[in-house]
């Protein structure tokens, strides 16, 4: 990995780091999943429907990394999978305690939390990676019963 000043990580070496970190963490039925690099300092990646993605994104001017499961399809679309997902925050909270459930830009909606994050570094890195895993390996079960419903 290239290092920026500081012991600082690139963009994209940062987010490159990330994707390899989850696919270590996850375990072999959660590693098929497609990734996109949005513009900057955002991944997202899905299992089969881009419109409902998680999500790891550096807001820079606000010093913190935000990572989630977001619900960007249509508005009907998200009005459902907002209203499944907040009638099981009692099960999501046992396991992501931080997480909060938002309507949010565009008629979306995200499930999500943040960590401090001045600066991409290694630190941010693993503790990114491991809150990804736990927002995958928590909620993907629950998108596979969403999609159903």
């Amino acid at each position: 990995m290239v290092r920026a000043a500081g012991g600082l990580l690139t963009p994209v070496d940062f987010f490159s780091g990330l994707r390899k970190a989850l696919k270590a963490r996850l375990p072999q039925e959660l590693r098929a999943y497609e990734t996109s690099r949005g513009h900057g300092r955002l991944l997202k990646l899905h299992y089969g429907h881009p419109e409902f993605h998680y999500e790891a994104w550096h807001h820079t001017g606000a010093g913190r990394f935000e990572v989630g499961l977001h619900f960007e399809g249509s508005s009907e679309a998200n009005q459902h999978a907002f209203d499944f997902f907040r009638g099981r925050m009692v099960e999501v909270k046992a396991r992501l305690p931080r997480a909060e459930l938002e309507p949010w830009d565009r008629g979306w909606s995200r499930l999500y939390e943040t960590l401090a994050s001045p600066q991409l570094d290694e630190t941010v890195l693993e503790d990114a990676a491991e809150r990804l895993h736990t927002y995958i390996t928590t909620l993907e079960p629950l998108m596979v019963q969403f999609l159903r419903s």
